[in-house]
């Protein structure tokens, strides 16, 4: 198994669990290229789509050279190189910039970083990871309102598209109710 995940870590590959406490039902070792979850965060631009880490890419500029490795490394796009007009005359002329939205906090990016400059730190905001799979498909339906579409999963039946209807609306109104 070691030897797995150091391959994997060897390639620059994201290593996936199913981020929850007890039984993970899965485990990945994904690129942005042939990973379908990875593919939705990029094509389709859900960074929602899997449970992020409970870390977090941070920046120390005074050690970035701007060799752009880190923004090419990365499999969800979360890093951007922009012009560094700060630096213009030195070696340094990009630095990059994190989208702690997009970013799902796996760490590539810091293998890459030469210089280290690349730390993995906490995230602001606490991650909660599900205890089991069951609680992280609802918790994820609910954050997407979509969990009439688990209870009433029959396309085809018209009593589950009322039903669909019916729940949904009644969700989204309760999500709106929340937010304000």
């Amino acid at each position: 198994m070691r030897d797995i995940v150091q391959r994997s870590k060897d390639l620059k590959l994201v290593f996936s669990v199913d981020n929850v406490q007890k039984q993970p039902a899965f485990l990945c070792h994904c690129c942005g290229c042939c990973c379908d979850i990875m593919e939705g965060i990029n094509r389709h631009g859900y960074p929602n789509a899997i449970v992020s880490s409970s870390l977090m890419p941070r920046v120390v500029m005074e050690d970035c050279n701007g060799c752009q490795k880190c923004g090419r490394a990365c499999h969800v796009s979360a890093i951007t190189m922009i012009p560094d007009p700060m630096q213009a005359g030195t070696k340094r002329m990009f630095k990059p910039v994190i989208n702690e939205e997009q970013c799902i906090g796996c760490g590539v990016c810091g293998l890459v970083c030469d210089p280290d400059a690349i730390k993995m730190v906490k995230r602001p905001q606490h991650v909660i990871h599900p205890e089991t799979t069951f609680e992280r498909v609802i918790l994820q339906c609910l954050e997407r309102g979509t969990l009439q579409n688990q209870l009433f999963d029959e396309p085809d039946r018209v009593s589950h598209k009322v039903m669909r209807g019916i729940v949904g609306g009644v969700a989204k109104g309760a999500a709106e109710m929340v937010r304000t």
